[in-house]
């Protein structure tokens, strides 16, 4: 293993941070000593022109400065991103030349192999979001002797938009997953030259979040990724939001009415402005279910539909870590919006929509579990549907068909400052990347007596994330994971353990039945 080469250079101002490099295969790269870890911002790990194939960047000439983060995908922004440009937090510019990723290692010398990676991989519903957001800073997982990788992938309709004319151009007959074809690129780029920052090869977990966790299941059942990483993560994302190829089509005739370019006139798409292209579908339906921009069954990155893939075994088979919150959708901000959903008139018309034929044993299960609150069955209907039986789902499919390891865990936790939104859709992310005093998640921890309560509870999430990175089961002190199935999970919480399985109770109607 190439040992990891640090040249401290001359020394730097006071209050800027000491500058390093290390060589890579590909050439000299230039960081920063930052939060007591080495870091590397904004490398690029790739090119593309607009809806090809990304080009693998190599090599470079001279020293790679990698001192800042780069441009974000063209984007209108999640929620991080726009809250961050209304209060000053985190202004980030994009560019289509976005394919850029950054690294976090340890300050010491790595032991004899190489440390364990990681890489992260964003979620924001497939439009938004990227690896250089503030609550992604890896020093603090590093720290505890992992390499951290986060990357951008190019996103909306320039990651996920499934013309037939790109198809047809295409060698391989592939359109709409540009997106995912980055994210190979990328695990691609760290096996070559991760070693450089001290890192193992041979030993590179993928992880992701919401809509990065889904794309860690497209890549778990893409033929592309065969080899591409050893273990994997999957933080709230199941396997079943990826558009059949008929579904992608009609949904690009109706971007294409928005465009104003024929479906299959790419001149006119390729000569769009990017401001644009990112406006697409911003007037259709706000529902992360219904929008038009996710993978898609192209034959190529995705031969099939993952969720069959799973149920056939046809799966890149690595030891897994699946889990969910236990409210998801508590911070549904279009709830509020829209406070009909926390009436019963609303919701059976919403589930209605939704479910099809299968809408009345819905809605009498919810009716059942909480008659009298409508607002409480909006919450638990939604977290269900949408993300935590979709990830159990998954998890347990993969159990029943993979001889390599798959552990669940369920994450409780409720902030005393915020505790009407239980334990939603990202609060594991603080815990697991250790920016409980980052914004938008100081909100959670704003005072010292929470941020001490909890500090047990991050090194506790940390040390799971990471004994798993390193090849063992994840481990919260003496609690080692349960093996999906068993009956437990692991619960992350203040009081961290063993957990029952709530997939049978709160999942009987979206796929319980099938693996029981």
């Amino acid at each position: 293993m190439k040992k990891l080469l640090l040249l401290m250079l001359l020394l730097a101002p006071v209050l800027a941070a000491p500058a390093v490099r290390v060589r890579l295969p590909g050439g000299w790269v230039e960081g920063s000593l930052e939060g007591g870890a080495l870091s590397f911002k904004g490398i690029p790990y790739a090119h593309a022109e607009r809806w090809r194939r990304p080009q693998l960047v190599a090599s470079w000439p001279g020293v790679l400065k990698a001192q800042r983060y780069g441009p974000i995908c063209p984007q209108r922004g999640d929620i991080t991103v726009r809250l961050g440009r209304l209060l000053g937090q985190y202004v980030p510019d994009y560019s289509e030349d976005c394919l850029n990723l950054n690294v976090w290692t340890p300050q010491t010398s790595p032991p004899a192999g190489g440390w364990p990676v990681m890489v992260f991989i964003h979620g924001g519903s497939f439009t938004g979001g990227s690896g250089s957001e503030p609550i992604y800073d890896g020093a603090a997982l590093a720290r505890r002797g992992v390499v951290v990788v986060t990357i951008n992938y190019r996103l909306g309709a320039l990651g996920f938009l499934g013309l037939p004319g790109l198809a047809a151009e295409d060698p391989n007959g592939s359109t709409g997953n540009y997106g995912l074809l980055d994210q190979l690129a990328a695990l691609e780029w760290v096996r070559r030259q991760i070693a450089g920052f001290g890192g193992d090869p041979q030993s590179v977990t993928v992880f992701g979040e919401s809509a990065g966790a889904m794309s860690v299941c497209d890549l778990l059942t893409s033929p592309l990724a065969a080899g591409a990483f050893d273990r994997a993560i999957m933080e709230s994302g199941g396997c079943n939001y990826v558009l059949t190829k008929e579904e992608a089509e009609a949904r690009a005739n109706e971007l294409a009415r928005e465009a104003g370019c024929a479906v299959d006139d790419l001149e006119c798409w390729r000569a769009l402005p990017v401001e644009k292209l990112i406006s697409l579908g911003s007037s259709a339906k706000a529902d992360f279910e219904e929008g038009p921009f996710k993978p898609m069954v192209d034959g190529y990155v995705l031969p099939r539909l993952p969720e069959e893939s799973l149920r056939e075994g046809r799966v890149n088979a690595v030891p897994l870590l699946v889990g969910a919150n236990a409210n998801e959708y508590q911070l549904d901000v279009t709830a509020q919006i829209d406070p009909r959903k926390f009436t019963w008139n609303g919701l059976v018309e919403i589930m209605r929509r939704k479910e099809g034929e299968r809408a009345a044993r819905v809605i009498a299960h919810y009716r059942r579990r909480f008659p009298h609150d409508a607002k409480l069955a909006y919450y638990n209907y939604m977290t269900e549907r949408v993300l935590l039986c979709p990830s159990y789902r998954a998890g347990h499919a993969l159990a029943g068909r993979v001889k390599t390891p798959v552990y669940g865990y369920l994450t409780q936790y409720v902030s005393p400052h915020w505790f009407m939104l239980g334990s939603m859709h990202g609060i594991e992310l603080p815990f697991v990347f250790g920016t409980r005093d980052v914004w938008p998640f100081w909100t959670l921890f704003v005072t010292e007596p929470e941020l001490q309560r909890t500090d047990p509870l991050q090194s506790a999430v940390q040390q799971a994330w990471t004994s798993f990175a390193a090849g063992t089961a994840p481990r919260m002190g003496f609690a080692t994971a349960p093996r999906l199935g068993s009956g437990w999970l692991l619960g992350i919480d203040l009081r961290w353990g063993w957990r029952r399985d709530v997939w049978r109770e709160r999942c009987a109607l979206w796929g319980a039945d099938e693996y029981q």
